[in-house]
């Protein structure tokens, strides 16, 4: 037995992708929900769209402080892990769960598999960098999503059971391509943001919500708002800033990937959308200092960005009215087939077996 280890929004679209294959192969697999994202809208409505199975359990850890909450995570993992002894531990992504799920399984010798190893952004101010050089270095199997990532491994000591094998997200972003089909002829601006960087710094987030109301003088600018965001849009006192911006709560991911097709450009600080995009051949603002995903700016349509209201303006202007077209080399081309999470299968089936 596998336990599929997940607790954010973009965990539940990997693991959608990999239980799909898991099925196929007769692996069984439960999944642990541990309740990191806990809105309907980013995580129910992912298992109600992709058909995914009940959880196992629900950890039900909620928000709060990082040490809190990874506390939380760990405790009540372990006991679950000591009562059923799952076959291996496979984690997904680089979030409180993943870091937490897997140091329980590594101090229990249940095996640990972690999906997105060796993203690096060199940045340890972030959390997500924490968790994982932590998640990397003790896990027993490790599918890096693209030659950097593998190379980052191999850089830091870790030799051993890596497999570079493209990225699930993208396996599900193909799976589903004929249902977020968009035939709308008006171009939008999406943005989604949440990284603390952005959202909890009043002086970044008042300049971002400047400069969209600004591009909403010119066009049709969504904002789906992370609830992080709009907690801290509420407390900053911004809302008198996105008078003229279309913007609403999170929506599952069909919808979300209507709007991404309507794009002329998307404004966002997430890796996950930084790879769609590129993949997909849309433009793409990341606000950010450095990117996790470095081949989505020297080979792909995202540029970097800082949360400064006249480059965010000029930039996403510019970004609007290209028509780009990512220049994947050929390995690249082929990590985003569609079938990492099968290539993935494949190497766990011959690892428990």
């Amino acid at each position: 037995m596998i336990y599929l280890v997940g607790g954010a929004r973009p965990n539940f679209m990997k693991i959608a992708a990999i239980s799909r294959e898991f099925e196929k192969f007769d692996i069984s697999y439960d999944i642990i929900h541990t309740g990191q994202h806990y809105d309907y809208n980013m995580n129910q409505v992912f298992f109600d769209e992709f058909g995914l199975k009940k959880p196992l359990v629900h950890l039900e850890v909620g928000s709060g402080p990082h040490g809190e909450q990874t506390g939380k995570i760990m405790e009540r993992f372990e006991r679950l892990c000591l009562d059923e002894r799952p076959d291996m531990v496979f984690t997904v992504g680089d979030v409180n769960s993943t870091m937490g799920a897997a140091l329980v399984a590594a101090k229990l010798h249940i095996p640990v598999a972690h999906q997105e190893a060796g993203m690096r952004s060199g940045d340890k101010k972030m959390p997500e960098e924490i968790n994982r050089i932590v998640t990397d270095h003790i896990s027993d199997l490790l599918f890096p999503i693209s030659p950097k990532d593998f190379q980052n491994l191999y850089a830091e000591g870790i030799t051993e059971n890596v497999h570079l094998v493209g990225d699930p997200m993208i396996d599900n972003l193909l799976y589903y391509k004929e249902i977020y089909a968009c035939d709308h002829t008006e171009k939008i601006i999406l943005v989604e943001l949440h990284r603390p960087a952005n959202v909890d710094d009043p002086k970044n987030l008042t300049e971002i919500v400047i400069a969209l109301n600004q591009l909403a003088e010119r066009y049709h600018v969504v904002f789906t708002i992370h609830p992080r965001t709009k907690k801290k849009i509420e407390e900053f006192k911004l809302w008198q800033y996105l008078d003229m911006v279309d913007h609403c709560d999170p929506v599952g991911y069909f919808d979300f990937h209507k709007l991404m097709n309507q794009a002329g450009c998307v404004i966002t600080d997430s890796d996950g959308i930084q790879q769609e995009t590129s993949v997909l051949n849309i433009s793409c603002l990341a606000i950010r200092d450095t990117s996790n995903i470095q081949y989505t700016i020297d080979h792909g349509t995202t540029q970097l960005c800082s949360p400064d209201r006249v480059e965010l303006f000029s930039k996403a202007v510019c970004k609007y009215h290209m028509n780009e077209k990512s220049n994947f080399p050929k390995q690249l081309k082929d990590l985003n087939d569609g079938k990492s999470s099968e290539r993935i299968t494949q190497i766990v089936k011959g690892y428990i077996i």
